[in-house]
């Protein structure tokens, strides 16, 4: 029986080769020699997020030096849009540091960089990536996730209940939008009853990581907008509350009943 390939294990020598193929198409320029030669040399023992920031820096080593230049190139390779959800990570692991160029090199260029993540998402996810951005000029992303709402790409949507979520998992806790947790319920309040259960979950998760801070407001939210809520959501939203056995949530849970 073969052993099972670690997370970690996917960022390796054969995605360097893999992005240096692929680059080379679209940027001839790119010296692809070295490139897989430093991201190997880099990625030694390192863990999956360790590794995926070397690929990320070594393509900021190799890419041309122009922000908008590099992140074109890197939109290229992309390869065709997302159709489908809850995919596996051997399908999704190619974007990650992709998405790692533009959270660690894009936050001087806003406009360039919500582009790029608006492409990395109809592909896999940029909720690591639009963390930063929400960090430090939430008003600017704001007009962005109204627009990425309104859209029919159920990938897009998704980013704007996941990319703030305060306990988004393998990503450092996030504060409340605006320092107020009343600005989170705000953002969700449009996709309580959303079309796409991908979108759901994460509305979902979002409402859980507030409960384990504000757990009788998210009640109070949910039992406010219980009619246009989607009992998965309810349910989902309150599962550790539910644990916890809060006499409220319970309550809520019942009527659902």
């Amino acid at each position: 029986m073969s052993e099972r390939k670690l997370m970690k294990d996917y960022f390796n020598e054969d995605l360097a080769k893999h992005y240096a193929a692929d680059i080379s198409k679209v940027y001839p320029g790119f010296d692809s020699e070295n490139f897989i030669k430093d991201a190997v040399k880099g990625i030694e023992g390192g863990r999956m997020s360790e590794r995926i920031e070397v690929f990320a820096r070594q393509l900021r080593n190799y890419l041309p030096d122009d922000y908008t230049e590099a992140t074109g190139i890197i939109t290229e390779v992309l390869g065709l849009e997302n159709e489908q959800f809850y995919f596996p990570f051997e399908k999704m692991y190619y974007y990650r540091a992709l998405a790692k160029f533009i959270e660690l090199y894009g936050l001087n260029d806003f406009e360039q960089s919500m582009k790029a993540i608006e492409e990395v998402t109809k592909r896999d996810t940029a909720e690591f990536a639009i963390r930063p951005f929400i960090e430090n000029d939430y008003d600017k992303v704001e007009a962005v996730f109204k627009e990425w709402g309104n859209s029919d790409n159920a990938h897009l949507r998704r980013l704007v209940t996941e990319g703030p979520r305060p306990r988004l998992p393998w990503a450092k806790k996030l504060d409340f939008l605006r320092d107020d947790v009343q600005e989170n319920f705000k953002l969700l309040k449009p996709f309580l009853n959303d079309p796409s259960r991908y979108v759901e979950k994460s509305v979902a998760n979002h409402l859980n990581d507030i409960s384990k801070y504000y757990p009788e407001e998210v009640v109070f939210f949910l039992n406010e907008h219980i009619n246009e809520t989607s009992p998965f959501i309810v349910r989902r939203a309150l599962r550790t509350l539910k644990k916890l056995e809060n006499d409220n949530a319970l309550q809520l849970l019942e009527r659902l009943k």
